[in-house]
């Protein structure tokens, strides 16, 4: 999701009902019996608040600034559209370097049972293993920053809705999204772990080798048969573990990958749309312009002209 264009979270049903009682992260907590949904709210500035949860958390921003000090982690601006995974026991340090009444910093931070997390992993390494990777999947081990993608931020959107609703069957419907939510952080991980051009586990990785070979014949033809060959994998057994792995098709992601590639192009020099086109893979210029702006939002035209100074 690009950022200008994130939409936030709609909490007004929360805002109507939760009591400010301090000034610096005013929380108010929505909980179940598998995760509990914290909105905290700051209205000044202040440095190195302290923020512990016994359980592996998902916090993401709403609206303003963080600056986010996690152990073994550089320190990082945290915004809106933006989420990071935190391990349970670990301290956050944050600072609230913009927050104010007027404009208040909000953030959400869900905290999920170590339980349920281990009822979701072990649904997938049972289901869906991953290749060449020993210790399987996991959820909350590190640290991990993300930009949320559409579905990411629909889940979410969903359980804010869920958790401030007054409904009876809310631990039913909380729960499953948690478990859909759970996979997909999983699996953008994994895609940021393994897609990696250049990644360090293309030497023993097959998918991640994959990733690498796509990256450097971006320019040509590429095939599921190829790809499956430079897997060492049956077509259908590639296609069905790739999908499985990183929640996106081989051809979604050789399109992701073309697209990125030629919105670095459009930034970057002032070649026609029909040089980027054909050093991106795309032979036909109407498919191009088509998938760039149903992806990016924009005319590859539009994204340069926004892009480059007039």
């Amino acid at each position: 999701m690009k950022r200008d264009t994130v939409v936030s979270f709609d909490v007004s049903r929360h805002l109507k009902a939760r009591k400010l009682e301090q000034e610096v992260e005013n929380r108010t907590a929505y909980t179940i019996d598998t995760a509990e949904l914290n909105i905290y709210e700051t209205q000044h500035i202040a440095e190195k608040v302290e923020l512990t949860f016994s359980s592996p958390v998902l916090a993401s921003m709403i609206r303003g600034k963080k600056v986010m000090h996690l152990p073994g982690t550089p320190s990082f601006d945290f915004l809106p559209g933006e989420s990071v995974i935190v391990p349970g026991d670990e301290t956050m340090r944050i600072d609230f370097p913009e927050a104010q009444a007027l404009n208040p910093t909000q953030c959400l931070a869900l905290a999920i049972a170590p339980d349920k997390v281990r009822q979701v992993t072990d649904l997938l390494n049972d289901r869906a293993p991953l290749v060449d990777t020993q210790q399987g999947w996991q959820f909350g081990h590190h640290n991990f920053f993300l930009t949320n993608d559409v579905p990411i931020h629909q889940l979410i959107a969903r359980l804010v809705y869920i958790f401030t609703e007054n409904n009876r069957a809310k631990e039913v419907f909380a729960n499953l999204v948690i478990q859909e939510l759970v996979v997909r952080l999983m699996q953008t991980q994994a895609r940021t772990l393994l897609l990696t051009p250049e990644t360090a586990f293309a030497n023993v990785n097959r998918l991640a080798h994959v990733a690498q070979y796509i990256n450097k014949h971006l320019h040509r033809s590429l095939q599921i048969k190829e790809l499956a060959d430079e897997a060492c994998m049956s077509e259908p057994n590639f296609y069905r573990t790739f999908k499985q792995t990183f929640g996106m098709t081989p051809v979604e992601y050789i399109n992701q990958q073309r697209l990125a590639l030629a919105s670095q192009l459009l930034r970057t020099t002032s070649r026609s749309l029909e040089d980027i086109s054909m050093e991106c893979g795309f032979n036909n210029l109407t498919y191009f312009m088509k998938l760039f702006r149903r992806e990016i939002g924009s005319s590859p035209t539009q994204y340069r002209k926004q892009i480059l100074p007039s």
